[in-house]
């Protein structure tokens, strides 16, 4: 696991380009060596630069990067771990390929040299990695499925400069950062910005599955060689639960087996849910050493579950690492939602980062470079409340009474949702209504209603000459097209489930679980983002994901029999962690003037200074919540609130160019 970089100027002669020099480059590493602090290396290659960190992981000793082929003409930068690299290095030395090394980095460029673009097919892992042939001076990009390993990029029309961070391309100084207004305003619609769009103008990420070439005076052309696929209509292989509980079971000890590549230790996250209930369980399972889980707890009892991950630790006779956090923690939580947004390089509306954020320098700090993780499980298996939503509009358009309709829905989930989400969503799910969101996507997207959560309070905070952003938004509109040949005939679950995998999942889940540890040198892996796994996934019927009310239901089934009694009955909760505790009390609110002070918010361009302010005086006198219909109010300020601060704190971060990753130090 590393960080890569690497610039191209598709101009310039072999012989000499101001751009491409050894201090760039090294600046461009600098900025993300906490991805990889075991070493660091720079190759310049003509009109090619490549750099690399590294975080020593498999072949330790001789994995060091960026490596060459034996003649020079190949060069290759690598971030990721292929988990099958031992088997294709077996079918290369058949065919009398030689290794130098025992690296998987190896077994890519010698897949390259044999198959060229089309190596990637036969990578099972996660991966972002360049490839630079001196000889065509041609320069391959490529980044794994699902998008678990990152990958940005910048282009002028001359000159290439891409990135495992975005960070690291201004480190170089041949871009200048200014915000996309568009993706900022996304933010408070959706919770990412959409693909390949990032929250900074002209800096795009590689779309998950897709492959990016760069020739000599070309443009660069970007190709998709894989694409998650559902069956149309009911064409499932079978309709027997037996059969797709086997089928998923052996998948699940096969993806959990194939990540425990390495030569160093693997220890786990666990929560008190059942997605790393089941990665530990796994791990600890077909693991031949001591596995370490790491838990978060807090102080305030309201959030915390971490009795629940100490008893499955119990259960599974496993060591469980516990972080707790205070809500009166001494200097508050502000320095560390900094720290964060320095290494997300994206706005966030909750305050879940933080914890994470701490508990990988936890990891860290016991001296483990990798651990197993539970993400990936609710976007594959239908974990989220927006897919029991859909299943109420479903439901409701059968009750063509609207007074039965009405009531069917403030009485039937009353304990499910509070009665301010239920009108919201009774309105949204009227006829005329849905039909518009069905003509816009194709389907009606599970999470649209959710889209809709910050409402009018989004809308006031803008600065007013961003409004007609939230009403026209050209990004979903791209992305939308390129995804109705995958939505068509599929049914509704499986399409909300394909649009996950496009938008949230790459965009915010995987975003934040490839940050937050590799900020601390950590390893985040993944076994439920396996791709062979997430397609055995796509083809089991909808009911097994999602059978009324109860959601992961296949996931349920298989491991309720090795998992303790649970308060819950793993049914999902979400990870919750306090805003307003620790940002918007009349004590804390104070130290957030630098950032949401009108002198500081008129600066930015971006929001109403007025708004903000009205916001912050109002949630600083609620009182604590005791019921769903008053916490759903202070959530809507909560989250709007937070995407406020910390688009703030990416304005004095990285357009104010404060970060360290601005600073001279080569």
């Amino acid at each position: 696991m590393c960080g890569i970089t690497f610039i191209y100027n598709n101009n310039a002669s072999n012989d000499h380009d101001e751009s491409i020099n050894e201090q760039t480059i090294r600046r461009m590493v600098n900025a993300i060596l906490h991805r990889g602090p075991d070493e660091k290396k720079t190759m310049l290659r003509g009109s090619v630069a490549l750099g690399h960190s590294r975080l020593s992981i498999v072949d330790v000793k001789d994995g060091s990067q960026p490596m060459q082929s034996d003649d020079g003409r190949f060069a290759i930068v690598f971030n990721g771990e292929i988990y099958n690299y031992k088997t294709l290095r077996c079918q290369l030395e058949q065919q009398k390929v030689q290794f130098k090394t025992h690296s998987d980095t190896e077994v890519i460029l010698q897949l390259f040299i044999r198959d060229g673009e089309t190596c990637v097919n036969q990578l099972r892992g996660m991966f972002a990695f360049a490839v630079h042939d001196k000889i065509t001076g041609r320069l391959f990009v490529a980044r794994d499925r699902l998008g678990i390993k990152p990958i940005f990029y910048y282009w002028d029309g001359t000159v290439l400069v891409g990135a495992s961070e975005i960070k690291s391309i201004f480190a170089s100084r041949l871009v200048e950062p200014k915000f996309n207004h568009q993706s900022i305003v996304n933010y408070l619609k959706y919770q990412f910005s959409v693909t390949p769009n990032t929250p900074f103008q002209s800096i795009y990420e590689l779309e998950p599955g897709h492959t990016l070439s760069l020739h000599a005076r070309s443009r660069p052309v970007i190709k998709s060689y894989w694409d998650l696929s559902f069956p149309e209509a009911d064409a499932y292989d079978s309709s027997d639960e037996s059969f797709w509980l086997q089928r998923f079971e052996a998948a699940l000890d096969d993806s959990a087996i194939s990540h425990m590549i390495g030569e160093v230790p693997i220890g786990a996250y666990l929560s008190g849910g059942i997605d790393s209930a089941t990665t530990t369980y796994l791990l600890n399972k077909h693991y031949k050493n001591d596995v370490q889980t790491y838990t978060i707890g807090f102080s305030n009892l309201d959030n915390d579950e971490s009795d629940i991950s100490s008893n499955i630790a119990r259960y599974l006779n496993v060591p469980n690492n516990k972080l707790t956090i205070d809500d009166n923690r001494p200097g508050g939580f502000l320095e560390l939602l900094e720290q964060a947004i320095y290494h997300l390089e994206q706005p966030q509306r909750v305050a879940v980062d933080i914890p994470h954020f701490m508990l990988s320098q936890l990891v860290q700090s016991s001296h483990y470079k990798v651990v197993y993780t539970g993400d990936g499980a609710d976007e594959i298996l239908a974990g989220y409340d927006c897919y029991r939503q859909d299943s109420i509009r479903v439901w409701g358009n059968a009750l063509e009474d609207p007074a039965q309709r009405r009531s069917y829905y403030y009485n039937q989930f009353a304990s499910d949702f509070s009665q301010p989400h239920l009108r919201m969503l009774a309105g949204l799910h009227q006829a005329e209504r849905q039909a518009r969101v069905i003509d816009k996507f194709g389907c009606y997207p599970s999470w649209f209603d959710n889209w809709q959560l910050l409402g009018t309070i989004g809308r006031s905070l803008l600065n007013k000459e961003l409004l007609p952003l939230m009403l026209k938004d050209p990004q979903m509109d791209a992305l939308v097209e390129k995804m109705r040949p995958q939505l068509k005939n599929r049914q509704p679950l499986n399409q909300s489930l394909y649009i996950e995998t496009k938008t949230r999942l790459p965009g915010w889940i995987l975003w934040k679980s490839d940050r937050l540890s590799m900020a601390h040198s950590v390893e985040a892996r993944v076994p439920f983002m396996d791709h062979l796994l997430v397609e055995l996934a796509a083809q089991v019927p909808p009911e097994l994901k999602l059978n009324g009310m109860d959601e992961k239901y296949i996931l349920r089934k298989i491991m309720m029999p090795h998992l303790p009694d649970h308060p819950y009955h793993f049914k999902k909760r979400a990870f919750y962690t306090p805003i307003r505790e620790w940002f918007f009390t009349k004590d804390n609110v104070a130290q957030l003037a630098h950032y949401m002070g009108k002198q500081a918010i008129n600066e930015a361009g971006l929001f109403n200074a007025d708004q903000v302010q009205k916001y912050l005086n109002k949630i600083v006198l609620m009182p604590k919540p005791n019921n769903n219909n008053a916490y759903y109010r202070m959530m809507q300020i909560e989250w709007g609130l937070m995407v406020v601060l910390t688009v703030q704190i990416m304005h004095h971060l990285f357009i104010n160019k404060t970060a360290s990753c601005f600073q001279d130090t080569v």
